[in-house]
């Protein structure tokens, strides 16, 4: 067995926009919410702690909603000063009226809506409107109770009533907030909907490691996933998008056990003057050991590819109950499986989904399997270490999974009119014997560059592929936004070894 060390990489860090990390941090928040977080938001008291940090948000948004009525207010000023000509009263009022418009009637909903149910005050001050059941209200929901709340209000009364008119609005919806139990608005009762506290998060952004990438994109990247993973978030355009600004000649979508994105990608290959390869990754096992097999030039649309996403989804799902039901005996408490499942889209529970559910309910928080974790370690520390300690190979809830065979997925994908490639993933734990054994099953090739594997662990693929005359493969391991470390084309393939990949695209 060769030996395979840790990889040492360089390191840079990357730089993101302030509206992706906005966007992040408001998808992050909105996640650990719907998956569990909404059971510790708190209603609005009738209490003077709450009222006040109501009436702070509802100020809040007013004045900015109202920032056009005080602009103008200054060029009236200036026109009673002589600064500016009066024959522009009437053109400045009209655009005040414009601008209050776009404000409180369409940016205020819009971003209410994509803050997850988080207007301006209501970000300041960690309020959220929510469903009745504290569930997280729909997007266009959340736009029309804003618009009807407060923005046509505004605009309606202010217009043919005027300021006496806007105050009794207010009046009225302040004595509805005073009566009901949980400080609800006129139209709060006519749409469902509630204000609430919402359950401390602690999300915090860090600068990414990430591999130098020294301008060297390969052309070729067989390994990419789309958002048909469970753990990608690109969709099948973007990654195009994205391929075609490097000036990358060859891509493969290769979902996991999904071959769905295959039908899109096609599609989108000529329009973006792209060669694309049919792929797809299949968990499978050989004696006792995990592995993942790549499928390329495959008939995406063979039902041999339903049917093992269809037994993946089933075992995944199996999975989650049964770890689920593995940390609930450990810990004594109860997991709502069904509030976390019906906010995946794959219908399972990770490890990762439980230790967040774990880390964000303070009665779970500070039980004596969690509290010295929280105590002697930083938040995402404490998560990592409790994560590999309850859920970790050989841990308390580890769940072993059985997978198809090896040889049963090489067959499958070869009856597909496939060429089947032993993936990097986890290479660096295979002994080269295994491997051997792999490829005497009739496997086609190995993905021997990759991030993800040592340079000793490919030496010994690109060794073990050329004894047996078989294809090498490159790919970047590609998740997207979910894995930032990974590069669309970064593949740590030499361009020496590009003529050995292209063997490969020429294939077909």
């Amino acid at each position: 067995m060769v030996d395979r060390k840790a990889c040492d990489k360089k390191m840079v860090i990357k730089d993101y926009s302030l509206k992706d990390l906005t966007t992040a941090y408001f998808q992050k928040k909105s996640q650990l919410y719907r998956s569990g977080g909404y059971k510790n938001a708190k209603y609005l008291k009738r209490n003077g702690k709450d009222y006040q940090t109501h009436l702070f948000g509802f100020l809040m948004d007013l004045n900015i909603c109202l920032l056009p009525v005080y602009i103008w207010v200054i060029e009236f000023l200036l026109i009673l000063c002589g600064i500016v000509p009066p024959n522009f009263f009437d053109l400045l009022f009209y655009i005040m009226y414009a601008l209050l418009f776009l404000v409180s009637v369409l940016l205020l909903p819009i971003f209410s809506a994509r803050c997850k149910g988080q207007s301006f005050g209501y970000v300041y001050t960690d309020l959220k409107l929510v469903n009745r059941d504290k569930k997280e209200a729909s997007a266009l929901k959340v736009i029309f109770r804003q618009m009807v709340g407060f923005g046509i209000p505004l605009m309606v009364f202010g217009f043919f009533f005027e300021t006496l008119g806007i105050l009794l609005w207010w009046l009225i919806n302040g004595l509805v907030v005073l009566i009901t139990p949980h400080q609800q608005t006129l139209v709060d009762l006519i749409f469902g909907t509630v204000t609430v506290r919402e359950p401390q998060t602690d999300i915090r952004f860090e600068r990414q490691n990430e591999p130098v990438r020294n301008a060297e994109i390969c052309p070729i990247d067989l390994h990419v996933r789309s958002n048909y993973s469970d753990d990608s978030s690109n969709d099948v355009e973007e990654i195009f998008k994205e391929a075609k600004q490097l000036q990358m000649e060859t891509i493969s979508i290769t979902d996991h056990n999904c071959a769905r994105a295959n039908a899109a990608a096609s599609r989108f290959a000529p329009l973006y003057g792209i060669q694309y390869i049919p792929g797809v990754e299949i968990d499978a096992q050989h004696r006792s050991t995990r592995l993942r097999v790549l499928g390329y030039y495959i008939d995406w649309s063979n039902e041999i590819f339903d049917d093992l996403e269809r037994e993946s989804l089933m075992r995944e799902k199996e999975l989650s109950i049964e770890r689920v039901k593995r940390f609930e005996r450990l810990a004594g408490v109860r997991i709502d499986v069904q509030g976390i499942m019906e906010n995946s889209r794959f219908q399972t529970i990770t490890p990762t989904d439980i230790t967040n559910m774990v880390f964000n309910n303070e009665k779970v928080r500070n039980l004596p399997l969690v509290k010295p974790y929280v105590d002697k370690y930083e938040p995402k520390e404490a998560m990592l270490r409790f994560r590999k300690d309850i859920f970790g190979k050989g841990a308390p809830c580890y769940v072993e999974a059985d997978y198809p065979n090896v040889k049963d997925m090489i067959d499958a994908i070869h009856e597909a009119g496939g060429i089947a490639i032993l993936s990097s993933w986890h290479l660096d734990r295979v002994s080269d014997e295994l491997i051997e054994e792999v490829m005497a099953l009739g496997m086609d090739g190995i993905e021997c560059f990759s991030p993800d594997i040592h340079e000793d662990t490919t030496a010994a693929c690109i060794r073990i592929a050329q004894q047996h005359k078989a294809f090498i493969s490159c790919g970047s391991d590609y998740h997207g936004k979910v894995r930032p470390n990974r590069h669309l084309g970064v593949t740590k393939c030499p361009q020496k070894a590009l003529p050995l990949i292209r063997i490969f695209t020429k294939a077909a």
